[in-house]
């Protein structure tokens, strides 16, 4: 069955309980029933887009004592490969198969699906991990809400297949790597960047070293892999702030200083500048500090429009 409530249910043979996400085309559940009429398995994938609040679903023929042998739920797609094990008693000669999602399509959850077998089942269990049959899932950045979505809201983040992850870098020096679930919220004002992780990039990150009144520049990979956790990487001291960061694979950095008369500019080409170090180092210093410092990253454009670093 399936159920849409605001309401606490307490009862027995629960299979899964989630919150549920309207539109979702994404999570498929997968299944094996019994037709309590018929005695035949079927298998099929489905999702579950829209429900009416507190009506029940079944989710086989509807027959009398129909049961569920094997369901799982995929939050991008993902057929398994699962050991079918049919019971002693069976006339089947053999009584061990594998089952491959893959090779259903996913409809409807009232669909009836693909006959398995028609010989008695004891037991179905996951035997292998599947890839996913989704088109990969892009994502945008709201950047006045703090979320991600599918719905072309905000900054276009990419094509994100299962395994992808995000990383966020902040003001105060932290960077993480999460996950891509929608309900996560972030706060606006505390990111630098926002973007699909990509363990071989090189981050480029200047920062304001408030002790000795200069900022600092540095590159690293990150080496971390935890997700969900917060790593500081400029130098810890009151006031130390992340002044600009970028990912991108040949840098140029623009420096203004001064006013008035006095502007100066510069420009410095990163990659000759520093080396790559561990995401713990301090990093070198760039220039002293002053209130009238400003910083950008230099693009330029190419035939196609698009920016692209020197």
């Amino acid at each position: 069955m399936v159920k849409v409530s605001d309401k606490v249910f307490i009862g027995k043979d629960i299979m899964h309980v989630d919150v549920f996400q309207k539109n979702d085309e994404r999570t498929t559940y997968n299944m094996v029933y019994l037709d309590g009429k018929s005695k035949i398995s079927y298998a099929k994938r489905f999702n579950v887009t829209g429900v009416t609040r507190d009506k029940e679903y079944d989710l086989t023929k509807g027959s009398e004592n129909s049961k569920v042998h094997y369901l799982s739920v995929n939050l991008n797609g993902e057929a398994e490969v699962v050991k079918i094990q049919l019971t002693p008693g069976s006339s089947a000669r053999n009584k061990e198969l594998e089952f491959y999602f893959e090779e259903l399509e996913i409809k409807g959850r009232g669909s009836i699906g693909n006959q398995v077998t028609k010989y008695p089942i004891k037991s179905v269990k996951f035997k292998e991990a599947g890839r996913s049959t989704l088109d990969a899932k892009k994502l945008w950045f709201d950047n006045k809400f703090g979320r991600l979505n599918t719905e072309e809201k905000g900054d276009y983040l990419g094509k994100f297949e299962a395994e992808d992850r995000l990383l966020v870098i902040y003001t105060d020096g932290n960077y993480e790597i999460t996950d891509q679930e929608l309900t996560q919220r972030f706060d606006v004002d505390k990111i630098l960047l926002i973007e699909k992780y990509d363990a071989e990039k090189i981050i480029t990150a200047v920062y304001l070293d408030s002790e000795k009144l200069q900022y600092n520049i540095k590159r690293f990979k990150i080496e971390t892999t935890t997700l969900n956790t917060k790593f500081f990487f400029i130098k810890e001291g009151k006031d130390n702030r992340l002044e600009t960061v970028t990912t991108d694979l040949a840098p140029v950095l623009k420096v203004q200083t001064g006013r008035g008369q006095q502007i100066n500019r510069a420009k410095f080409k990163v990659e000759k500048l520093v080396e790559v170090m561990g995401w713990k180092a301090v990093g070198a210093k760039l220039v002293d500090y002053s209130k009238s410092v400003e910083m950008e990253w230099e693009v330029k454009e190419t035939k196609g429009g698009q920016g692209e670093l020197f």
